[in-house]
């Protein structure tokens, strides 16, 4: 609804060519340095002056800039959809900054000027306007009506958003949104996830984690065998006697103490590279295996809720809540956490779960809704009016 999907689909495949492009511009530019280096370590006024050498530092520089650019593009897009499953969720029409910070994690003025930003390339549908003294994000929506499907009542949007009826006691509530031509009803699916976490969770998410700890233990092991044949060969490069030996030995195919030592300083240099290549791949295995942990403990939580949406204060994460709730957003934005979002509701943070958005179909008999512009609107099969006059508050 809110997402210009033919551009962000072109801008997607923008970034595949830009990480192909860098990763073969600096994996390429560092082998050739390197081999430079460890050949002419005693003279490196020959690298400076070789011909690669300048060529392999643009080189670099272009690839590393090509990473960058495809890094930030896809975290922006993350981020587009974010907000735009955020604003297709909320029923009034009207979201403040700061609502969107505290769900974000980030400032009000780095949503601010992401939002501005995102208009002109990654969303469409919404507005920035001053609406009491206050600039806020104006949806494109324009009615929406909750009700319950257990007794038919309509529901408040305020008491919408507790999960329960005030009439019959059922969660089995739902809402009707009009927006532009186009018209969606929000659900939720809380019974298939009742005593199931793995309907919240990635699935096999236990075997996940325990691949995830032996990629850790291999990054560490790799780390550790990298700085052993540097912090090895270190040693030997100028111990007079190792190298004496190794030239009398008549085993070296090296004649002089000088390509002996090349050969060290090779092995030097390539095993530092070896240990600082897996440093991050390391540093990563222990955030994912953090963000998968927190995963795991919320969807055993969430199979136990009885309604809808849950105060975040209620979550299961650390004592410390600013790092508990962005250990929650990290397991979220990498789909360790599924079938349920972080949101604001009457001034309140809370978590919706199970929640189904269901577009262009009929909410009473699933046929397909073209062009429901307004809330007169019949369905074409069972004769429903989609939606009632009721207008956005």
């Amino acid at each position: 609804m809110y997402l210009r999907e033919k551009r962000i689909k072109i801008l997607k495949i923008k970034n595949v060519i830009l990480v192909a492009v860098g990763i073969f511009c600096v994996a390429t530019s560092v082998f050739v340095m390197v081999s430079l280096v460890s050949h002419y370590h005693d003279d490196l006024q020959t690298v400076l002056e070789a011909r690669a050498t300048p060529d392999c530092v643009k080189a670099v520089i272009i690839g590393v800039i090509c990473l960058l650019i495809a890094g930030r593009s896809r975290r922006l897009i993350e981020d587009a959809n974010f907000y735009s499953g955020y604003f297709e969720g909320d029923l009034s029409g009207y979201i403040s900054y700061g609502d969107l910070a505290e769900v974000t994690g980030k400032s009000a003025d780095s949503v601010k000027r992401q939002l501005h930003f995102f208009r002109k390339i990654y969303m469409k549908g919404y507005e920035i306007e001053i609406v009491n003294h206050t600039e806020q994000i104006v949806l494109n929506s324009k009615k929406c009506i909750c009700e319950c499907k257990h007794c038919g009542a309509p529901i408040e949007k305020r008491i919408y958003f507790t999960g329960i009826c005030p009439y019959c006691g059922s969660s089995d509530l739902f809402a009707r949104i009009l927006t532009d031509s186009r018209f969606y009803s929000i659900g939720n699916r809380m019974s298939e996830g009742v005593k199931n976490p793995e309907f919240y969770s990635l699935k096999n998410i236990a075997m996940k984690k325990r691949l995830f700890f032996f990629y850790l233990c291999l990054g560490l092991f790799a780390i550790a065998i990298g700085a052993i044949i540097c912090l090895g060969n270190i040693v030997d490069y100028n111990n007079q006697e190792y190298l004496t030996k190794v030239l009398l030995s008549g085993e070296s195919p090296y004649s002089s103490y000088a390509l002996i030592k090349a050969e060290i300083m090779d092995n030097i240099i390539w095993g530092a590279v070896l240990a600082l290549a897996f440093v991050p791949v390391a540093f990563n295995r222990c955030k994912k295996i953090k963000y998968i942990s927190v995963a795991d403990d919320c969807s055993q939580y969430f199979a136990g809720c009885k309604t809808p949406f849950v105060n975040a204060e209620k979550l299961p994460v650390t004592q410390n809540r600013k790092r508990g709730l962005q250990s929650v957003r990290g397991a979220l934005r990498l789909r360790y956490l599924l079938n349920c979002t972080l949101e604001k509701h009457d001034g309140v943070l809370k978590v919706a779960l199970a929640k189904k958005i269901v577009k262009d179909q009929c909410p009473s008999c699933g046929g397909a809704i073209v062009g429901a512009v307004d809330e007169h609107y019949k369905c074409r099969y069972c004769g429903n009016v989609i939606m009632e006059v009721i207008h956005k508050k």
